[in-house]
Order: C-alpha cells, then sequence, then structure tokens
C-alpha cells in the first residue's frame, strides 16, 4: 500500500506546494478535475458519457503534465488509463468529496519519483492473443526489481527475454496469480508500485 501513503503525502502536500498560478497561487479548473468523487464513482457504475469524458480529462492532465514537468518523459510509463481509474476509484470510494483535480495530482506526486526522466524505446510483448507495449527502461526496472527479489539471474537490459518471462512467472505465483509471464497491469502495479 505504499501509494496510498503517496496519495495522502500527496493530498497533504498539494497545499503547501507552489504551482503555477496567480499570484494567490490560485488558477482556473476546467473541466472534469471540478467534480467531486461521488459523481465519478456515479458516472463509472452507469458508464456515462460523463465517465468517458473525465477518462479523456485525465488522459489530457497527465500529457499536459509531462509536457510542463521540468526532467519529465512520462509520469505514468506503464500504467493504462483503466489502471489509472481504478485507482481514482479505490480513492474516491472511501472519500467521496474530493474532488478529481485533487486524486489525480496526488496519484502523480506518488508516481513522480519512478517516472520517464527520457524518452525510452519501445517493446512489443506478445503472449498468445495478449500485447503489451512497454518502454525499454521499464522492462529494465521490471528485470531490476525481479533480481531484488532473487528471481532473476540474468543480465539488466531491458529485452523482455524467456528468462525475464521466467522470473515474472516466479513473481506471479508468489502473488497467487495467474502465472502466464505477461507482464499486464496487476502484475506491473505489484511489482513497481508496491
Amino acid at each position: 500500500m505504499r501509494f496510498f501513503r503517496f496519495a495522502i503525502c500527496g493530498l497533504l502536500l498539494q497545499t503547501t506546494m507552489a504551482f503555477a498560478a496567480d499570484d494567490n497561487e490560485k488558477f482556473a479548473m476546467k473541466g472534469a478535475g471540478f467534480l467531486p468523487c461521488q459523481n465519478y464513482l456515479k458516472a463509472r457504475e452507469d458508464k456515462s458519457n460523463i465517465y468517458y469524458m473525465i477518462g479523456g480529462w485525465v488522459e489530457g492532465y497527465i500529457s499536459a503534465h509531462n509536457r510542463l514537468a521540468e526532467d519529465t518523459f512520462d509520469v505514468a510509463p506503464f500504467e493504462s488509463l483503466e489502471l489509472l481509474l481504478n485507482v481514482i476509484q479505490n480513492h474516491c470510494q472511501t472519500n467521496p468529496n474530493h474532488r478529481l483535480y485533487a486524486v489525480l495530482n496526488s496519484i502523480i506526486i506518488g508516481l513522480q519519483s519512478d517516472r520517464l526522466r527520457q524518452e525510452s524505446p519501445r517493446v512489443q510483448v506478445t503472449e498468445g492473443k495478449r500485447k503489451a507495449t512497454l518502454h525499454r527502461e521499464t522492462i529494465r526496472r521490471v528485470q531490476s526489481k525481479l533480481r531484488q527479489r532473487g528471481l532473476y539471474k540474468s543480465k539488466v537490459d531491458g529485452r523482455f527475454t524467456e528468462e525475464t518471462k521466467s522470473a515474472l512467472m516466479a513473481f506471479q505465483s508468489d502473488l497467487s496469480f495467474e502465472t502466464t509471464g505477461f507482464p499486464d497491469q496487476t502484475t506491473l502495479w505489484r511489482l513497481l508500485r508496491n
């Protein structure tokens, strides 16, 4: 639950950090960011147009962050939109009055230390019908984390090899996940974000 500790810290930090805004550190919030969590939860449950609008807002917000944040290529280098929306949902279920802007901002603060600082080539990983496109740097991080756990013995090179797949299968087995060796979102989150 390391992430949720970051999220709480992020909410606390946002009241003290200086952001680009007017002299009073205020700025106009546009779009879905102003919505409270309770509206998000209802829109998600209904799969309404508002839910899809929120998804677009999340992607736009992260893209703007990547564009404007110093020393940042991608703050969410492997996380899919659906994974991020699930993280928002988990937060909103216990904090229905929080605004989406504050929730997403706290998530970004939690992810900031693990961001990609520069562009990294993309690697296609295919397992049967499943496909994932990951940055080579993300695969290096996967290999490094698996090595720290004693599950990976080969070179940390950012190539998704059979050794990488086998080590990922062992990690999935340790978590009682389906042992596919595929770098799905849940496996990556548990390995890289916990």
